[in-house]
C-alpha cells in the first residue's frame, strides 16, 4: 500500500502536539526570534557527546550516540518520528510489493547537496550502491538489496533477494543518509561531509577529540531547525559531562550512571524518564571459536545465574529500571511477559553447572569501558569469582567498544542496546548476518524460525518472533539484566522530545523554551 504524507500526518499529530526539544540556556534570547510559545530560533545549542565519528562517509555511519551528528549534515530518505513511526523526508512516499521484496520510493524535488549537486534517483542509486560496497558497521541492513533502479528522476525501485519487512526503518537510519554522489567516493568525505542536511560542518571551529561545530545550511530545503549553530562537545568522562551540565557549559547530555542522574536531579536539571535499552552480558562466541567453553549452554547458563541482577539494579541503577531476562521489548510481538523472570540468581546452581560442564577453572576476559559505571563491572566480576571464575579485564579506549565488539574481538562483553521492532531486533542481534552476531552463530532450528519471521504473514511472523525469543532465552544467547531508564538531561531553558529506539534524541527534537 502506498504511504502518503497526508496519512502519516494524521497518524503523527498526537506525537507532534507533545513535542519536547532542546535549546541553549545562555543564548536563547539574544539574537533570537520569538514565537507564541517561546523563542522560535536561538543562536546556539551545545550537546555533550560521548564520541565523535571516525568518518563522515555516510556509509560508515553508526547508530546510537552518533545519530544527531550525522543527522545534522545528512538527510535520510525516511524520517523516524519520536514515537518510532516513519514519515516522509527525502522520499515523499514509499510502497512495498512482491512480498516485501520490492520497495518503490517517490522522491522530493528541488533538493540540492551543499556542493551544488542535485538530489534525484541517480543520487539515491549511487548512495545505496556505495553503502553496500563500503561494508560499514550497518552494512547488513542493505544485505538483501539486489539492485537499485532509477526509472526516472523522482522514482527509485529497490529490488531485494529476500523479503525485508523492516527495510523502511533502515532507510531512516544509516542506509538512508544521502550524500552528494560527487563526494561519497572521494577521500575527503572522511573529514568533510557533503549532504543536504539542516547544517554543515564548520571545519575551522571543529577540533578533533574536543568539539564538532555545525552551522546552519542557508540553502536547506526544509523547515529550518531552531538553532543557528550546534556544537557537540566531546566529553568522554561522565563526571566531566555532569559538571558541564550543572554549570551550563553544555545544554544537554546523556548520563550513563544512576548516581550521576541523582546528582542531576538534585541540581534541578530536567529529565523525562523512559526505558529505551536492554542491558546485560552478550555471549558473542556461542560456538566456542575464541572461548571453547562457551559452546556449552551450561557455561552460559552458569555465568547468567551467577549474577545478582536484583542487587545490581538497586545498588548501581538505584532501582531505575525493570528486571528482565529477554531482549524483546514490551509492545513487540515477540515479547513474552513470562520470560522477564526466567533467570534467577542462583550461585549454587551456577557452580554445579560449571562442574558438570568441566569448566571449574573457567577464565573470562571482560572488556570494560568508562561509559558504564565501574560498579557494574566490579559487581559482575565479584559474582563470577564467587562461583570460581577467574576474570581478567581489558580496558577499551574512547570510541573502541562498538567496532571491537562487532569485529568479534571478545567472546563476552557487557553492553546496552536499543530495543527495536521485532524484525529489526532479530536482524541486528540474532541473525547470522547481524552486526551484533559477530561470530555468525547459527542453528538450523533457529534458521527456520528466522525465515518465518522474515517472510510469513502477520500471524506467522508474530508466532515466529515469540518462538525466537523463547529459543534465545532457553539457550542463553544473552544474559539480559534489566531495561534501564535513559538518563538524558537538559537545562531549564531547553526542551527535549525523547526518541523511540535511541538513548540520545535526534537532532530534530530540540528547541528553545521561554525561560
Amino acid at each position: 500500500m502506498m504511504i502518503t504524507r497526508r496519512r502519516l500526518l494524521a497518524a503523527t499529530v498526537p506525537a507532534a502536539l507533545s513535542v519536547w526539544a532542546l535549546a541553549a540556556c545562555s543564548s536563547s534570547t539574544e539574537s533570537s526570534t520569538t514565537g507564541q510559545n517561546g523563542p522560535a530560533t536561538a543562536p546556539l545549542l551545545t550537546i555533550g557527546s560521548l564520541q565523535e565519528p571516525t568518518s563522515y562517509d555516510p556509509a560508515q555511519a553508526n547508530e546510537g550516540h552518533l545519530a544527531p551528528v550525522y543527522q545534522s549534515v545528512y538527510d535520510t530518505l525516511l524520517k523516524m518520528q519520536p514515537d518510532g513511526s516513519l514519515a516522509p523526508m527525502l522520499a515523499t512516499s514509499w510502497a512495498a510489493s512482491d512480498g516485501n521484496k520490492t520497495y518503490t520510493l517517490k522522491l522530493r524535488t528541488g533538493v540540492s547537496f551543499t556542493d551544488g549537486a542535485a538530489f534525484d534517483s541517480a543520487a539515491v542509486k549511487a548512495n545505496v550502491e556505495h553503502f553496500k560496497a563500503a561494508n560499514g558497521p550497518l552494512a547488513s541492513t542493505a544485505k538483501a538489496i539486489q539492485s537499485v533502479e532509477a526509472p526516472d528522476a523522482t522514482t527509485v525501485v529497490l529490488r531485494l533477494s529476500t523479503p525485508d519487512p523492516d527495510l523502511p526503518y533502515a532507510l531512516s537510519n544509516a542506509l538512508g543518509y544521502m550524500g552528494s554522489p560527487k563526494a561519497i567516493t572521494s577521500a575527503g568525505i572522511k573529514t568533510q561531509p557533503v549532504g543536504s542536511g539542516p547544517y554543515t560542518l564548520d571545519a575551522a571551529n571543529t577540533v578533533a577529540g574536543s568539539k564538532i561545530t555545525m552551522v546552519r545550511n542557508p540553502n536547506y530545503w526544509g523547515d529550518k531547525l531552531p538553532y543557528d549553530k550546534v556544537v557537540f562537545q566531546i566529553l568522554t568522562d561522565e563526571t566531566a559531562r555532569l559538571n558541564a551540565l550543572k554549570s551550563g557549559q553544555i545544554d544537554a547530555a546523556i548520563l550513563a550512571r544512576a548516581s550521576s542522574a541523582a546528582d542531576a536531579d538534585a541540581a534541578g536539571l530536567q529529565h523525562k524518564p523512559f526505558e529505551v535499552n536492554w542491558e546485560g552480558i552478550f555471549f558473542f562466541d556461542r560456538d566456542g571459536k575464541k572461548m571453547p567453553q562457551l559452546a556449552d549452554v551450561r557455561v552460559r547458563q552458569a555465568l547468567t545465574l551467577a549474577i545478582d541482577r536484583q542487587t545490581l539494579l538497586q545498588k548501581v541503577y538505584l532501582g531505575k529500571g525493570t528486571l528482565t531476562s529477554q531482549t524483546f521489548r514490551p509492545g513487540t510481538k515477540g515479547y513474552d511477559a513470562s520470560l522477564d523472570n526466567a533467570y534467577q540468581y542462583n550461585p549454587d546452581k551456577a557452580r554445579q553447572l560449571l562442574k558438570d560442564a568441566g569448566a571449574q577453572s573457567l577464565a573470562v576476559t571482560l572488556p570494560v569501558t568508562q561509559v558504564f559505571d565501574p560498579a557494574i563491572y566490579d559487581a559482575i566480576e565479584q559474582n563470577w569469582k564467587d562461583v570460581g571464575v577467574t576474570v581478567t579485564r581489558h580496558q577499551w579506549g574512547p570510541g573502541q567498544p562498538i567496532p571491537s565488539m562487532q569485529r568479534g574481538d571478545f567472546a563476552i562483553s557487557y553492553m546496552s542496546l536499543s530495543q527495536y521492532t521485532d524484525w529489526r531486533h532479530v536482524a541486528f542481534e540474532i541473525a547470522p548476518s547481524g552486526p551484533w552476531n559477530p561470530f555468525k552463530a547459527a542453528r538450523p532450528e533457529l534458521d527456520a524460525l528466522l525465515a518465518k519471521a522474515q517472510t510469513g504473514d502477520d500471524a506467522t511472523r508474530a508466532d515466529a518472533d515469540k518462538q525466537i525469543n523463547k529459543y534465545i532465552v532457553d539457550n542463553y544467547w544473552f544474559s539480559p539484566l534489566y531495561r534501564n531508564e535513559s538518563n538524558f538531561y537538559y537545562g531549564k531553558s531547553v526542551d527535549v522530545q525523547p526518541q523511540s529506539q535511541q538513548a540520545v534524541p535526534s537532532i530534530y527534537n530540540y528547541k528553545p523554551t521561554a525561560s
